[in-house]
C-alpha cells in the first residue's frame, strides 16, 4: 500500500492530492507501475531508461536486463541505494519517493509521502489497517507536530 500526499505546504491552503492507496483493487507493485508508465507515457525503450538511469552518486548505469528482472518480478529482494538512486534519475523522479515505492513493493509496508513546499519529503510508515482518512488524519498531526517544533526553535 502506498499512501501519496503531494505538495503538502506547511502554510496556506490544503492543496493535496487525493491519496493512493495499493489494496484489492491496487497493483502491490508501484515501482513497476511507475516505471511501465514512465516508459509508455515518454516512448522509451528499457534499453533507453537504462542508458539515462545513472547513479549520481556511484557513477554506475542499470541494465535494461535488470529492469526488465523489476518488472517481470525477478528481483528477490530491496534493491541497493545506487540502483534506487539511478532508476529515480532515469524516471526523472525525487529518490526519496522511488524508494518509498520500492519499501512498499518488497517489503509490503503502508508507506505515506509528504511533500512540504520547501521540497522537503516526509515518508512513514502507515500503521497497517489505517483508511484513507485515517492516514490523512495522521499526516495532518504530523504537520502541526512539525509546525510547532518549528516554531519552538525560532523563539
Amino acid at each position: 500500500m502506498m499512501v501519496t500526499i503531494t505538495t503538502k505546504k506547511f502554510r496556506g491552503a490544503d492543496n493535496r492530492m487525493p491519496l493512493r492507496r495499493v489494496g484489492a483493487d491496487r497493483s502491490p507493485t508501484p515501482l513497476s507501475d511507475c516505471i511501465r508508465a514512465h516508459v509508455r507515457d515518454a516512448g522509451l525503450s528499457i534499453r533507453m531508461l537504462a542508458l539515462q538511469s545513472v547513479s549520481p552518486t556511484t557513477g554506475q548505469n542499470l541494465t535494461a536486463q535488470w529492469i526488465t528482472d523489476v518488472l517481470n518480478g525477478r528481483v528477490p529482494r530491496m534493491p541497493d541505494s545506487w540502483r534506487l538512486d539511478a532508476l529515480a534519475a532515469g524516471l526523472g523522479r525525487d529518490p526519496d519517493s522511488v524508494k518509498a515505492m520500492a519499501i512498499t513493493q518488497w517489503i509490503g509496508w503502508d508507506i505515506a509521502d509528504v511533500q512540504t513546499d520547501a521540497g522537503e519529503r516526509l515518508i512513514f510508515r502507515v500503521p497497517k489497517g489505517y483508511t484513507s482518512e485515517q492516514c490523512t488524519h495522521l499526516a495532518d498531526e504530523l504537520e502541526r507536530l512539525i509546525i510547532s517544533a518549528e516554531l519552538r526553535t525560532k523563539e
